[in-house]
């Protein structure tokens, strides 16, 4: 098992940031920290706090900046109170609803979500800055390290920048922009499609695999390993998928790490739910997956009312406190994305086998073989959904069962009347480009009004 270790940094890293001890495998075991200077960080003691820093915002893009009493965005903090992708993507799914009171939320929910929807612009920056730390530390590392061809922070940090670019391509339309800052100025990159956002992520975890550092079986090899898959599986390169996580161990398993204390080390999805912001509808839609129902060991949980003190809901306990980590990457995923190479070439007996030994380890009953390529599919992105729950990968699947597998989207979305207040659902599968971005002339010269290129899945 790998636990990314992260001192929450502010992104702006020319200030003064915290560095952990070089023994350290988690933020609970680090030594006292020491203080960088922005003059200092052109050295090796600046690339590894870039590192650290990387992973923080990375956590922070990924598992949100949680802040209950604030509409998302509203606030500059760390993460401009962003919900983070796992709740933000789950919410527009058919993972997590809306039994609060902030319309933003209730909008992407609904399948409705505007450039103007509060809470997007955050969640697209905060990716964006992911992506941007984790390759200018990946850069510092092998420009300062003392020993960067035995480095493996470098293919972390390119890891991790993949995965920032995995979440854009599966959560936001086609038309996604790279810019970059070229000598203190905006260099604003152009549209990219979505194919061409996996491309872009594909290259980093190549790169990673590749580097000296680190070879097969391996943690940063697993974590770059299972990146790669993912990328594939989008890209419907499923043999080539199931290839490049064939060596991942069955420990293997990379998370992102949480705190009690300060509360911007909180597990933001932990709060969103503890707070009522956040919870699960049984089959929501009349096509969602029966996650309460089902009485599944892998999502547990209990009813209550959400924070607008009226709505009944229920509360997935998967994460059960402040400090519970968020798995990133792990063997599981690596076997199931095998197991859908398995169905892609008929192989129904191989993959229900594979589905069978990861639930018999975890005392679930076996599945039965299904007898054909649509109902194995079913089986395959149900066992998906319910072992990758609250983990950002449900909606990257949705839009691929309509993408790869033909299905109508309003029999993979919510669709119909919505749970409460007497609102229907529209027809969103992805999310819109924040008005922000419009401030790319790439983006402002759209004439589509969400500033994307195409909304299909």
């Amino acid at each position: 098992m790998h636990r990314s270790y992260f001192p929450r940094c502010a992104p702006g890293l020319a200030a003064m940031l915290l560095v952990a001890g070089t023994a350290a495998c988690g933020i609970l075991d680090t030594d006292l920290p020491n203080i960088v200077g922005s003059e200092s960080l052109d050295t090796p003691a600046g690339a590894a706090t870039k590192r650290l820093g990387a992973i923080s915002t990375f956590t922070l893009a990924k598992d949100g900046d949680f802040n209950p009493v604030a509409i998302p965005g509203s606030e500059d903090t760390f993460n401009d109170n962003s919900d983070g992708y796992v709740l933000t993507s789950g919410t527009l799914a058919d993972e997590f609803v809306n039994p609060g009171f902030i319309p933003s939320r209730t909008e992407i929910d609904l399948r409705q979500a505007q450039p103007v929807t509060a809470g997007l612009a955050a969640l697209y920056q905060s990716l964006h800055r992911a992506r941007n730390a984790a390759e200018d530390a990946a850069s510092s590392l092998q420009a300062f390290g003392e020993t960067p061809d035995a480095d493996p922070g470098i293919p972390e940090m390119l890891a991790l920048a993949g995965l920032s670019y995995v979440y854009l391509a599966e959560g936001f339309c086609s038309g996604v922009t790279v810019s970059r800052i070229v000598s203190d100025t905006i260099a604003f990159g152009p549209q990219l499609t979505t194919a061409q956002v996996f491309d872009t992520a594909a290259a980093r975890f190549n790169a990673a695999l590749a580097h000296p550092s680190i070879v097969a079986g391996d943690p940063i090899h697993s974590l770059a390993s299972v990146g790669l898959g993912r990328t594939l599986v989008n890209q419907g390169l499923f043999a080539e998928a199931a290839l490049a996580v064939a060596s991942v161990p069955a420990d293997f398993l990379y998370e992102t790490e949480h705190a009690t204390t300060p509360a911007a080390l909180h597990n933001g999805v932990f709060e969103a739910f503890s707070n009522g912001n956040f919870g699960v509808f049984d089959q929501e839609g009349g096509v969602g997956l029966d996650y309460v129902s089902a009485e599944d060991l892998r999502v547990t949980g209990d009813s209550g009312i959400g924070a607008d003190n009226n709505t009944e809901t229920w509360f997935p306990n998967k994460y059960p406190s402040f400090e519970s980590s968020i798995p990133t990457a792990d063997y599981l995923e690596a076997q199931l994305i095998i197991a859908e190479g398995e169905l892609q070439t008929g192989g129904f007996a191989a993959m229900a086998q594979r589905l069978n030994d990861l639930r018999d380890a975890a005392g679930l009953d076996p599945l039965d073989t299904p007898g054909d390529a649509v109902e194995g599919a079913d089986v395959l992105f149900r066992e998906r959904a319910f072992w990758l729950f609250a983990t950002g990968h449900r909606l990257g699947d949705m839009r691929r069962l309509i993408r790869q597998y033909g299905r109508d989207p309003e029999t993979v979305f919510p669709t119909g009347d919505y749970y409460k207040g007497g609102l229907t659902y529209g027809e969103d599968v992805n999310l819109p480009l924040p008005r922000r971005e419009a401030n790319n002339p790439n983006v402002g010269n759209n004439p589509n009004p969400d500033g994307c290129l195409d909304r299909s899945a």
